[in-house]
């Protein structure tokens, strides 16, 4: 991981945490857990839901029925091990990097800028959430008892966002999306760097409530909210961070949006309308499509204003806002002009363009069409970038990634790792009017990038992350287990996997030592194979004109 990822992460779960004891002392004040319905029987005694591991079928899966308080307590039953797993890799990547102190400084801060979250967020969702903290790990009471920390989790996605735009970029997603001759066929890779196990253990939440309509979400453990789904209308959602200058200090997070257009919307004009009435913290970008009405919508919503935007032919979409009421907004340039998501448009646009010029309509067999525009690693003026670049639309960092064919109804999901493992396809119509999930095919995995490549890549980012750190400290011989651990992972998977991370973390080890003019030549190097993020090349352009390495 980057300094840059790195501030960007420690920060997101930072602020997630800090959240966490803010509505922990609200929660005893104003914010108390939710009034339950009066239940018939008792709901612990019938347990509703079921639970397949991956390691049955490749990608968990989670079977929920019933009203929301019942459908937590089944969730967190089925997935305790899989929350405490979690919070687990939360807290002991964020207190690597940060001490308690810094935390428990910090939350008086907290508190005073989350008061009345609470009036945010719909009786039947913190139902569900209550039902899930009833098996949240006591071991992390000392943030806040599980309910708090259950609303909380549920802005992790806001907060991230803001720190996108604190100059920290940990997530992005980019959409491909082709018509057919009566709907839609399109794939989505939802990039997130919160930790692997969100990748490993991502479920399938199939979920069948008793208000409402079914749907299916790809989610991980303990989630309410959605980022992917698709109901039993043929309502698909999805989120695309994005940014504008305009925040709400408290509103309701997208993922309880997408939520509410899965669980109440039949059409279209009906998800419409619940976005309108929502009230976002942040900017997001809602990609819409009614499978049925074969219309699809790029909804760029921000708390101040909401441009809907129809989408006509083959189409990308990535992390920036191309609507007039956003364009030249100046977060929004900056995300367009100094991160990725640029790059991933340009280059999507034209894959789509190469596979289906004018005229032609996607068909089943465009499945792995769209399935390969998901796996590309990218190129600039006709080179490949390294295997990991964030310019690619496949940077091997996605926690999960879907195609969903809106003829058929057929929604595949990868088994991961990333996007390249073999995808699953459930037949949607049918596993919705059973009540469970049902196979349809399948697509194949990814010859370029096998498991243990995809792991020795990122090893290989993660190694000389490390090292780098430890040599801008003047820790050379710190740098230096690290660094030779990179380059054993390197020598696993080739050259196209010599990413611009690891050369210009040689250039640091040589400066380290006091070697300036080799050094100069190994960021040289590093700034010629495409750093991803416009700060990146001006640290390495900085370091070649000084000399000097940034702590």
């Amino acid at each position: 991981m980057s300094a840059l990822r790195r501030f960007a992460f420690v920060t997101l779960v930072l602020a997630a945490l800090v959240a966490t004891w803010a509505v922990r002392m609200f929660h005893v004040g104003t914010f108390r857990p939710p009034a339950l319905p009066a239940m018939v029987g008792g709901i612990a005694d019938a347990p509703t839901g079921q639970w397949v591991p991956r390691e049955e079928v490749g990608i968990n899966q989670l079977i929920l029925r019933g009203p929301p308080y019942a459908r937590g307590l089944e969730s967190g039953r089925l997935t305790a091990d899989l929350l405490r797993a979690q919070e687990d890799e939360l807290t002991t990547r964020l207190f690597h990097f940060v001490p308690r102190w810094l935390f428990l400084a910090l939350e008086p801060f907290g508190i005073a800028y989350f008061s009345g979250i609470d009036a945010y967020f719909e009786p039947w969702m913190t139902q569900e959430m209550y039902g899930v903290s009833k098996s949240a790990p006591h071991e992390y009471d000392w943030l806040g008892d599980g309910y708090t920390r259950q609303i909380t989790y549920h802005g992790i996605h806001e907060i991230g966002q803001m720190m996108v735009d604190q100059k920290g970029d940990v997530m992005g997603c980019t959409v491909a999306a082709v018509p057919t001759a009566k709907s839609w066929l399109l794939g989505r890779n939802f990039d997130f760097e919160g930790g692997r196990i969100f990748d490993r253990e991502k479920i399938m939440k199939w979920v069948f409530p008793d208000d409402g309509y079914a749907f299916v979400s790809v989610i991980w453990a303990g989630m309410v909210g959605a980022v992917t789904g698709v109901n039993e209308h043929g309502i698909y959602v999805s989120l695309n961070a994005a940014g504008t200058k305009h925040y709400r200090r408290i509103g309701t997070p997208s993922t309880l949006v997408a939520l509410k257009i899965l669980q109440h919307a039949k059409t279209a004009d009906e998800a419409l309308a619940i976005l309108r009435e929502s009230t976002l913290f942040i900017t997001d970008i809602f990609v819409l499509l009614d499978s049925h009405a074969g219309k699809l919508y790029r909804i760029e919503k921000s708390p101040l204003a909401m441009e809907v935007l129809p989408l006509e032919g083959p189409s990308i979409v990535a992390n920036h806002l191309v609507g007039p009421r956003f364009a030249d907004d100046p977060t929004n340039l900056f995300r367009r002009n100094e991160l990725t998501s640029e790059a991933r448009q340009v280059r999507g646009e034209a894959l789509l363009r190469s596979a289906f010029p004018a005229g032609r309509l996607a068909a089943k067999r465009d499945e792995g069409t769209i399935l390969s525009v998901l796996r590309d690693k990218g190129e600039i003026d006709g080179q490949p970038l390294a295997l990991g670049n964030r310019n690619a639309i496949d940077p091997l960092i996605a926690a999960h990634s879907v195609v969903f064919d809106g003829d058929d109804q057929t929604l595949y999901v990868g088994k991961g790792p990333g996007v390249s493992g073999e995808f699953l396809g459930f037949d949607l119509a049918a596993s919705f009017r059973s009540g469970r999930p049902v196979r349809r095919g399948s697509l194949p995995s990814d010859p370029r990038v096998t498991p243990t490549a995809f792991a020795a890549i990122r090893l290989v980012e993660e190694k000389a992350s490390a090292a780098a750190h430890a040599f801008a400290r003047g820790k050379c011989d710190e740098g230096e287990a690290p660094y030779q651990d990179a380059l054993r992972a390197l020598t696993l998977v080739g050259p196209e996997t010599e990413t611009y991370e690891f050369v210009s973390a040689g250039g640091d080890r040589e400066a380290c030592r006091g070697n300036l003019a080799a050094a100069k030549t190994l960021w040289r190097h590093a700034l010629a194979l495409h750093p991803a993020y416009l700060s990146e090349r001006k640290g390495l352009e900085d370091k070649i004109a000084t000399g000097k390495l940034r702590k």
